[in-house]
C-alpha cells in the first residue's frame, strides 16, 4: 500500500528524502505515486529460472538463502548477479553472505548484508560514496 508509520520512516530515512519521496497521510506517510509506480512486487520460487522477470535495480534476498545447501546458495546467488543491474543493489539476511559462495558481488563496508555486483559501477568508487 506505500503506507508507513512515522516510526518506519524514521529509521534511517533522512528528513530530505521523506519530503522528497512521502506525503503525509493522518499520522501516516504515503510513498508519493512516481515512486510508487516503479515498485513491483512478485513472489519467484528461486529455484526455478527467474530471468524472464527481466533486470533489477535491488534485489532483496533476505533470510532464504540459510534454507538452501551450498551449491544452491552459489546457484541461486550466480543467476541473481545475472539480473541484477551494474550499479544494483543486493540485500541479504543478517546470516546470510556472499563471502565463499560467489564472486559476482561485492560486500559494502559497514553495511552488513549489502552488495554490490562486482563488475558494476559501485564496486569501482569507493564504499563512503554509499552513505550520500
Amino acid at each position: 500500500s506505500g503506507l508507513y508509520s512515522q516510526f518506519e520512516v524514521q529509521r534511517g530515512l533522512t528528513s530530505a528524502k521523506l519530503i522528497e519521496y512521502f506525503s503525509q497521510s493522518g499520522e501516516a506517510w504515503r510513498i508519493t505515486p512516481e515512486l510508487r509506480s516503479m515498485v513491483r512486487f512478485k513472489q519467484v520460487n528461486l529455484l526455478h529460472n527467474f530471468s524472464q522477470l527481466g533486470r533489477f535495480d535491488v534485489v532483496f534476498c533476505r533470510n532464504v538463502l540459510i534454507y538452501f545447501d551450498q551449491a544452491t546458495k552459489i546457484d541461486v546467488l550466480n543467476r541473481i548477479a545475472d539480473v541484477t543491474e551494474r550499479d544494483g543493489f543486493l540485500v541479504l539476511g543478517g546470516a546470510e553472505t556472499v563471502i565463499g559462495l560467489t564472486d559476482r558481488f561485492k560486500t559494502v563496508t559497514q553495511r552488513q548484508g549489502l552488495y554490490v555486483p562486482s563488475a558494476g559501477k559501485l564496486a569501482l568508487v569507493e564504499n563512503n560514496a554509499l552513505t550520500a
